[in-house]
């Protein structure tokens, strides 16, 4: 289909739609005009005949009744009916009294159960006793008794209908040659107009020169000039597009470069013709593009190729020995490209995964040794108390002790491990608010009072500083406990021994220090108490019991607080300093 028959099509379509929609909004706006207009009328002819008749109530023979109908609908050239409460017609002007004695009961009439309700209704339906299609209005007569129904013929409005759908026709005649005429001048001027640009358009396809794109009508300043220099811009933008394509070509290369994975790329016989930089830092090695993977001094390589050659894929985890002594693991995963037929291998640096499994390996371990001596102790008890000593009052009361004091070992053993649990998995819910740090730190050395003074330390709080800080009661609670537990178990005892507490704020946190006077923590150590399950060789040799748990909670308590811990030797004095920062509350 050629462009003029398609402008055509749309003009005239277009044309067509318009005419249908508006002669479907005039029928419906006309309508609803016409027909409020005859209920108007009707309404005032029903008003004066309800004026003229008086109250129904005094018809009280249908001849009396049809007479008047007669003479009122003959004055107003309507239709008029009289009808009872009950819905019995009285009188009908275009029945006569025998026809009116036999018509049906008018009670469940549009009309009539309108007006019962709203004083007038009325309705359009098709009447069956004078067979057509009649508007009717009811009105309750005077009185409130009877109705007066007065009805025309709905071909008032049927006639009003046919002179618009006749004004209709004559206009989409009218429509249909002004379309015809104007899409007839529209598509040859468009068709001469693309005509012109499609010869320019070719000259430029056959080769790009300036002097093709001065052809093209960029200085019009209808759509076909948009056209014409969008075609030109887009000339003038296919060299800077294909040099964009190389550039992001080697885009995605130095992405592969900066990738965490290492990544080799082979030909068929092992000749690698690509390297990222991470593949370099990996494997600790120089460039090796143009050497084969079989020549590598990575025995681990040659397998995989040799595998991957047969098998398709080839996953394998191997280590390499780095020129520092330490060991390194590698996984590597090597398949073969199904387009290109080239071998791609890419290799993770495992070793940290290989230190937490060794950690998990450990912490097992450290679980395991820590519940047997307890659960010795309880389980050796246990079995004396029944083979006898239960008899004896003071051994049995000697060994349940035993057996409560490791019972509950195990206890805050269990309970500390669920603690900890909780805060690394995010289910330890932290009610985060406006504190006293001051008042929470003499509540926590009030409860340690006792222990301190049976082993002759003093407990000093040095208040320097307390502004209100944002955090967690029972947390930082939980905080403190296990550092003044620590700093008193580890004090030296009877020799003037004391544990020191201090804050200060520093810039938005404030550090609060807790300070004892034992031995110290070696540097060897320091980086190391804050474990699960680490206690030092001085704990371990000593006859301290302890988990090793209570400095790992304070670690994670403290970082989910938003804050951060640390511990020290003292300067001057014996002794170390255990510390943690809480965020100040901002007013």
């Amino acid at each position: 289909m050629g462009i003029r028959s398609q402008i055509f099509l749309i003009v005239f379509g277009i044309f067509f739609v318009g005419i249908f929609l508006s002669y479907i909004v005039a029928e419906r706006d006309l309508s609803k005009t016409l027909e409020n207009q005859i209920v108007l009328e009707l309404r005032k002819q029903a008003e004066l005949a309800s004026i003229s008749i008086g109250p129904v109530s005094k018809l009280d023979s249908i001849e009396k009744a049809d007479m008047v109908a007669d003479r009122i609908g003959g004055s107003i050239d309507s239709r008029v009916t009289i009808i009872k409460d009950s819905g019995e017609v009285l009188g009908d002007s275009n029945l006569s009294t025998s026809q009116i004695s036999v018509v049906e009961n008018h009670s469940n009439r549009p009309e009539i159960i309108d007006a019962k309700l709203n004083n007038v209704g009325w309705s359009i339906r098709y009447s069956d006793t004078v067979n057509k299609e009649l508007l009717y209005l009811a009105l309750k007569g005077q009185e409130g008794v009877g109705f007066i129904r007065i009805a025309v013929p709905y071909t008032y409005v049927q006639g009003a209908f046919d002179g618009l759908s006749l004004s209709v026709t004559l206009i989409a005649i009218v429509g249909l040659i002004a379309a015809f005429f104007s899409s007839a001048i529209a598509a040859n001027f468009t068709w001469n107009n693309l005509r012109e640009l499609e010869n320019a358009t070719r000259g430029l396809l056959k080769d790009q020169k300036k002097k093709n794109l001065k052809a093209l009508p960029t200085q019009r300043s209808d759509e076909i000039g948009s056209v014409a220099r969008d075609i030109s811009e887009i000339s003038k933008n296919l060299r800077t597009q294909i040099s964009m394509i190389a550039k992001q070509r080697d885009q995605f290369g130095s992405v592969l470069d900066n990738l965490g994975e290492g990544v080799f790329v082979t030909d068929n016989d092992g000749k690698i013709t690509y390297e990222n930089d991470s593949i370099l830092r990996i494997l600790e090695t120089s460039s090796s593009v143009k050497k084969n993977i079989r020549d590598l001094n990575i025995k681990a390589l040659k397998n995989m190729f040799e595998n991957v050659d047969k098998e398709g894929r080839f996953d394998y985890e191997f280590q390499i020995e780095l020129k520092n002594g330490d060991v390194k693991w590698i996984l590597g995963s090597m398949n073969r490209a199904k387009t290109t037929n080239e071998y791609i291998l890419v290799v993770h640096d495992v070793t940290q995964l290989r230190e937490n499994a060794s950690m998990r390996r450990d912490f097992i371990s450290n679980l395991s040794h820590e519940l047997r001596t307890p659960v010795s102790v309880i389980f050796a008890n246990a079995e004396t108390l029944l083979e006898g000593a239960i008899d004896n009052k003071k051994d049995a009361k000697v060994f349940s002790k035993a057996i409560m004091h490791n019972a509950e070992r195990i206890s805050g053993l269990v309970s500390d491990l669920i603690d900890l649990s909780r805060i690394d998995y995010g289910e330890l819910h932290l009610d985060l608010k406006e504190l006293d740090v001051c008042e929470i730190i003499n509540t926590v050395n009030r409860s340690h009072y006792t222990s301190a003074k049976n082993k002759g330390i003093e407990i000093r709080f040095d208040k320097c500083d307390c502004p209100h800080v944002l955090g967690d009661k029972a947390a930082i609670e939980r905080i403190l406990t296990n550092l003044l537990d620590n700093a008193i178990k580890y004090s030296k005892a009877n020799n003037g021994g004391e544990v020191k507490i201090t804050t200060k704020v520093i810039e938005d946190s404030i550090k609060i220090s807790v300070k004892d006077s034992g031995n110290g923590i070696s540097d060897a150590d320091r980086d190391l108490i804050f474990n699960r399950f680490y206690r030092t060789p001085e704990a371990r040799a000593s006859q301290k019991s302890g988990s090793g748990l209570g400095l790992a909670i304070v670690k994670n308590l403290a970082i989910s607080l938003g804050g951060k811990y640390g511990a020290r030797n003292r300067n001057k004095k014996n002794g170390s300093i255990f510390w943690f920062t809480l965020p100040l509350h901002s007013k």
